[in-house]
């Protein structure tokens, strides 16, 4: 049809394939799968997860992990595994391997080739003959999994995408004293795909925003973020996998997401990243403007007048102090008299800024993607 945008040929290659094979639900919905997470919050004895080794090997074993770690595990792992799980099911590929138990699987030229996509394999679904495999990989720098051909090298490299998620979700460049947003060129270099967005925010204060987040990009520059995110040298993708609304596996190609995703774009004042504070100044008199006191390094503020940071994944256990939305302090690192916390000024943490584009598949059907593109 004429009106198609057009496949790359690796796009076209792997769709076809992939809508032949009839409509698959993931193995765990999104139902089942927030029941698994929370119970992973909880740490559950693992025994409950008898289960799931066997519906979905890596799932089991990234809740081991996290268990043995004492370290929560972030729900979208959930979805990546099951989606690569439903995947492979769908191509036949029975064999499931750990990286991390044997490192050994793939082999070093599939290996090499990996690393050249910027990808870290963690876990392999494969062939019996090891003729294909489905490698689920990490990476900060690299997308989420890679199809490939072990013969002649083929490779599709899939980005997991739950029906609701950032494409990605950079820091932005540290702003100056005065709390103003000063884009670097390096930073551009790096993230070229924000410059639209960030075009449109010139002269944004963080100072005067904070507490809020910034939604108000035009659906051009969201839409250069959203798709060009996945077309640099490091992240490249050649689909995203997702799930439909009934709960089936889809695929779309990512330089098309926004025909089957409404996409916004958000700038984040307060992050998920601290470091040590780069405003020291603007610090000072945030403290001093909440009546604190300020001798030497060392900082006395009335307790009341703080919001407090709670641990991530429930409990409510008070973790630290918020000074404002962008300053904070461990309450590990606060003497605590009652009325009043005392603390090291040079132990005060500052969050940075990110800037995202989301995508949101609220009305995604497999069958729509399929007829599209006109896959029979």
């Amino acid at each position: 049809m004429s009106n198609l945008i057009p496949l790359t040929k690796d796009q076209k290659e792997i769709m076809v394939e992939f809508y032949k094979i009839p409509e698959t639900k993931v193995v765990y919905n999104k139902i089942d799968r927030d029941k698994l997470w929370k119970k992973a919050m909880k740490r559950v004895p693992f025994s409950d997860f008898d289960q799931l080794k066997t519906n979905c090997p890596a799932l089991y074993h990234q809740i081991r992990k996290s268990y043995e770690s004492d370290k929560n595990i972030q729900s979208a792992v959930f979805s990546e595994c099951v989606y690569a799980q439903t995947f492979a099911n769908m191509l036949n590929l029975n064999l499931f391997v750990n990286c991390y138990e044997d490192s050994n699987f793939i082999p070093p030229h599939i290996v090499n080739l990996l690393s050249s996509y910027h990808l870290t394999p963690r876990y392999v679904y494969s062939d019996t003959d090891k003729n294909r495999m489905l490698i689920q990989a990490g990476g900060c720098d690299g997308i989420d999994s890679a199809l490939i051909t072990v013969i002649d090298l083929v490779i599709y490299t899939i980005e997991f995408k739950e029906p609701g998620a950032k494409t990605s979700e950079p820091d932005l460049p540290k702003y100056n004293e005065d709390g103003v947003l000063v884009v670097t060129e390096s930073w551009l270099k790096k993230y070229p795909h924000f410059k639209a967005m960030l075009d449109e925010q010139k002269g944004l204060n963080f100072f005067k925003i904070m507490g809020r987040n910034i939604n108000n990009f035009s659906k051009q520059s969201i839409n250069l973020a959203v798709s060009n995110n996945y077309a640099n040298i490091k992240k490249y993708a050649t689909v995203i996998c997702t799930e439909d609304i009934k709960g089936n596996l889809v695929i779309i190609p990512t330089n098309q997401a926004s025909l089957w995703a409404d996409i916004t774009g958000e700038i984040r004042p307060a992050g998920r990243n601290h470091y040590k504070v780069w405003t020291p100044k603007a610090l000072e008199k945030f403290i001093l403007d909440k009546g604190g006191i300020i001798e030497g390094s060392t900082v006395k503020i009335e307790k009341s007048i703080l919001s407090v940071r709670k641990e991530r994944g429930g409990g409510g256990k008070v973790s630290g102090y918020k000074i404002n939305p962008l300053f904070f302090v461990y309450a590990n690192d606060c003497s605590d008299s009652g009325r009043f916390i005392q603390f090291a000024i040079s132990s005060v943490q500052q969050l940075n800024p990110t800037i995202a584009g989301k995508m949101f598949f609220k009305n995604l059907l497999h069958s729509n993607v399929k007829n599209y593109y006109n896959f029979k």
